[in-house]
């Protein structure tokens, strides 16, 4: 049951504010790590915790980022047809002028797809089949092809539009990140991908792709701003939003997350709680989640003893049903499972208020929770599938349906609340 202190509080709530945040941080471009962009959404997170009075932290990180220095390019030769495609994030440039190769379907990329086929000194086109999240870590798949010989590789992608995938592979295991032999990359949507076939199937299989990229340790900030507790000061509830992105804008993928984390800091700045809070503006959150790893290593001891659960907040603005991430699986470790007790509180909360959430498996990891899991902090993890924009140049401000952000906000502004003012056990 909902009180009316809680109904009260989350009637402070406004969406059209956390639509706000959105639209400026959107505004300001790429903001991977240690880019300008991020610098700037850097100085916009903190002027706001400054407004508010709330103590703030900066937790240093030093971390490889990931930037395209030049327009991508991919041409058949005999036809001079060209298409739009997208550079998977860390993944090494062309040669200097370009790759001009002939291109051989593999479609599925295992082992066995390279038993009849000669992809030595040619470019693999390998299809995403699996509703876009099999091959999304691509290091393995890069991998598997470059032993084969193959010197590209071109990524057909369901999505209607290029789509950024990863060049890592896909371990939980920060020091296993990447596999030792990468390719030059480039992604197609599935219409590009229907018509490069079709001028494959005409005999005009050589291509020039072109994709000049940059790799290099960057160094950024986490942002914490806290509200202290009146009776144990030192503890804290948090909530946690990443601020980077696959692809500018990224106003989904994860701004949504940014906007409710900083619509809950407004809130609570003028509250009292027996224990406080902390809100959390991450980065390098695209790529395998090291950010949220690093400042768990910085602060491990006082988030074991002090942060009695974190709720992390990402994509929540378009797809389907919000869900939590009860289970998620990485290849290299044991399944990470979210606390039951705190998912039940959720699950409660929400269906005081008239909603009812989903719970859901993540085949391809966990995001930022899982690092807090780890070392032993419950957290859970609120996402909506099926987003169709996310980690395109479609994942735009007016994508966003601000009834669902409203309706997370108000539901974990009030499991912040509850465990805020829990009795101390």
């Amino acid at each position: 049951m909902i009180s009316d202190q809680e109904r009260a509080l989350i009637q402070q709530i406004n969406a059209s504010r956390e639509l706000e945040h959105i639209e400026k941080l959107a505004a300001i471009g790429d903001r991977f790590i240690g880019s300008d962009g991020d610098k700037k959404a850097i100085d916009y997170v903190t002027k706001e915790f400054e407004t508010l009075g709330l103590e703030i932290q900066e937790t240093p990180i030093r971390v490889p980022t990931f930037l395209n220095t030049s327009d991508t390019v991919l041409r058949v030769e005999a036809s001079g047809q060209t298409f739009d495609a997208i550079t998977p994030y860390f993944s090494p440039s062309t040669p200097p002028g370009g790759l001009e190769a002939e291109v051989v379907p593999v479609i599925g990329g295992k082992e066995e797809d390279y038993r009849d086929t000669d992809v030595e000194g040619k470019i693999a086109l390998l299809m995403e089949t699996g509703g876009g999240f099999s091959m999304f870590w691509l290091g393995t798949f890069a991998e598997r092809a470059a032993q084969h010989g193959a010197v590209g590789l071109i990524i057909i992608h369901p999505m209607p539009w290029p789509y950024r995938m990863s060049m890592e592979a896909g371990n939980s295991s920060i020091p296993n990140r990447f596999c030792d032999q990468q390719l030059p990359a480039l992604c197609v949507s599935a219409l590009d991908g229907a018509n490069l076939m079709y001028e494959i199937g005409r005999g005009n299989n050589r291509v020039h792709m072109v994709s000049e990229t940059l790799v290099e340790d960057r160094d950024s900030v986490i942002l914490s701003a806290f509200k202290r507790g009146t009776e144990f000061p030192a503890e804290r509830v948090g909530i946690i939003g990443h601020r980077d992105n696959g692809i500018a804008p990224g106003a989904n993928d994860n701004l949504t997350g940014t906007a409710c984390m900083l619509e809950l800091a407004r809130l609570f700045a003028e509250t009292s709680s027996r224990r406080g809070f902390e809100f959390i503006c991450s980065t390098a959150e695209e790529g395998a989640t090291i950010g949220a790893w690093s400042f768990c290593q910085q602060h491990k001891d006082d988030l074991k003893a002090n942060m009695k659960a974190l709720i992390d907040v990402d994509m929540v603005g378009v797809g389907g049903r919000i869900c939590q991430v009860e289970r998620g699986l990485w290849p290299d470790c044991e399944p990470l499972l979210q606390p039951e007790w705190l998912m039940a509180m959720v699950d409660d909360v929400a269906g005081g208020l008239g909603f009812e959430f989903g719970r859901m498996t993540a085949g391809w990891g966990v995001a930022e929770s899982a690092r807090f899991l780890e070392i032993g902090v419950p957290a859970t993890w609120l996402w909506a599938p099926d987003d169709p924009y996310y980690h395109t140049v479609e994942d735009s401000p007016d994508k966003i349906n601000t009834l669902s952000l409203k309706g997370v906000s108000d539901v974990v502004a009030i499991v912040m609340w509850r465990l805020a003012n829990l009795s101390n056990q």
